[in-house]
């Protein structure tokens, strides 16, 4: 380099610029050689050698703040892992985010502190990140949130197991405020998801906060009806109070996924403390509460405040007068509307399935293809085989009586009725009323006098007595427990 700032044309190794920018990794360019020479001619001679060349930069990035080498004490390691390691073991998150906040309030991490990026770079050179590379991407999800607090609650439940030696199973109810993610009421109760149970804890929560504009819950039973056509308790009671019952999207839980979220959260700090009574669970859900709502800072509010800080900023909205009953009515009317107009399309009636026959069935039809030839396939033709007496219909495998078995019946579907005629008699044998509504555990089998207004032209003494049988259960039933 001093040979270019100094040339010696006589020397016969002289070299020319282009090959001294070229071999000092300078672009190969006449105009950066000669800014090289003037840059090196105007500095003291310390500046041309080649260990202390400033380096080059892109031309937009930028310069940095403050001088070389002021940066050069780099944190340790070893002030992150108690943070991390107490996280872990208490059931709180240990991310970078986390060990940051954690450090910061304990006195553990010390100026200079480490910022997010450089704890990460430390847990992924130590090991202990555990990554998850198929993790959806936050673009896709569209966010929502409300803008003050008391504006809408969310409300969830969730199955628990204590760790006891029968392993009892309990359900827990989270409610959370949508603005501001405070905990307003987490109980933990000893029965399966109901209405009661999620009833109690609204109750306990708008004594001690106020009702909220609307509480937002799944299309489960024990928190909304309306999309089964009717009104229940709990929106009711909500009704009384001026707060109107909203749900998400049927099988969309994404709408939920602030109370979610909450749920593993809480679900971790569980796992870690391992109750084995209902009243350490009630105990540890206190203490989650607590540090959820006054310590732990939440990372989806803005500049990660607490809850209980976003609440005291944001504020809370008045509460509203109570609603009309009508107005649900009218609601839960238009909801059983729009089922049976589903229910009642063509389209979604699914003509292309059948009983399902046996192999005997199957050589028999074989038999007369060769002898009569192929009849065509009427869809709405059903034969009810002696073995397998079912009918399947939008998915639901329906049980029929013996009498219509190894009989030729024609289907007919209208908004309301399901109706089975006798292909030689012309009589009307079976009807069903729509939409199902029946006595059963599942859609893959349902006896039909387990349906709420099924009629048969002729029944036997055994059909109608459990018929009657199921009448009395539809009056003393939780309308929730019914199959739909």
């Amino acid at each position: 380099m001093r040979s270019y700032l100094n040339p010696c044309p006589q020397k016969p190794d002289a070299r020319s610029s282009i090959s001294i920018c070229s071999h000092r990794t300078v672009p190969r360019s006449k105009s950066s050689a000669v800014g090289l020479k003037y840059r090196g001619a105007a500095s003291t001679t310390s500046a041309t050698d080649t260990n202390k060349m400033p380096v080059q930069r892109c031309i937009h990035a930028p310069a940095p703040r403050s001088p070389p080498g002021e940066h050069t004490m780099n944190p340790s390691p070893v002030s992150c892992w108690p943070s991390a390691h107490r996280l872990k073991a208490q059931g709180w998150e240990y991310g970078p985010i986390s060990i940051r906040f954690e450090g910061i309030a304990t006195g553990e991490l010390t100026a200079p502190i480490p910022s997010v990026s450089t704890i990460a770079c430390l847990l992924r050179a130590a090991g202990a990140v555990e990554s998850n590379p198929k993790k959806r991407p936050k673009s896709s999800v569209v966010r929502f949130q409300r803008g003050q607090a008391m504006e809408m609650w969310q409300i969830d439940g969730f199955i628990y197991t204590l760790h006891d030696s029968d392993l009892t199973r309990v359900t827990i109810y989270q409610i959370l405020d949508d603005a501001t993610r405070f905990d307003v009421g987490t109980c933990v109760f000893p029965a399966n998801e109901n209405s009661v149970d999620a009833r109690t804890v609204l109750e306990q929560a708008i004594a001690h906060f106020g009702a909220p504009h609307e509480l937002l819950s799944d299309n489960g039973s024990a928190f909304n009806r309306m999309r089964q056509g009717y009104v229940g308790s709990l929106e009711s009671y909500l009704a009384t109070v001026g707060c109107l019952s909203i749900t998400g999207k049927p099988g969309h839980p994404q709408t939920q996924g602030k109370n979610e979220r909450g749920h593993r959260t809480l679900f971790r700090f569980l796992q870690a403390h391992q109750p084995h009574t209902l009243e350490e669970c009630a105990h540890y859900i206190e203490q989650f509460r607590d540090h959820c709502n006054n310590r732990r800072p939440h990372q989806g509010l803005p500049n990660n405040l607490t809850p209980a800080a976003a609440w005291e900023i944001v504020g809370c909205v008045e509460q509203q007068p109570p609603i009309d009953p009508v107005v649900l009515q009218q609601q839960a009317d238009h909801y059983a509307r729009r089922r049976i107009e589903k229910q009642s399309d063509v389209s979604l009636v699914r003509q292309e399935e059948s009983v399902p026959v046996s192999k005997m069935q199957q050589t028999e039809q074989r038999r007369r293809v060769r002898r009569f030839g192929k009849k065509p396939v009427d869809p709405d033709v059903f034969t009810f085989a002696g073995n397998n007496q079912k009918v399947v219909f939008q998915g639901m495998r329906i049980s029929v009586p013996r009498t219509m078995r190894d009989r030729e019946f024609y289907r007919t579907v209208t908004a309301t009725e399901l109706g089975f005629w006798d292909a030689i008699t012309g009589e009307l044998e079976l009807l069903i009323s729509l939409p199902v509504v029946a006595i059963a555990r599942g859609k893959s089998y349902i006896s039909s006098y387990n349906i709420r207004g099924v009629w048969m032209q002729h029944p036997t003494l055994l059909w109608q007595r459990k018929r009657d049988e199921a009448e009395k259960r539809f009056k003393s039933i939780d309308p929730g427990d019914l199959l739909r």
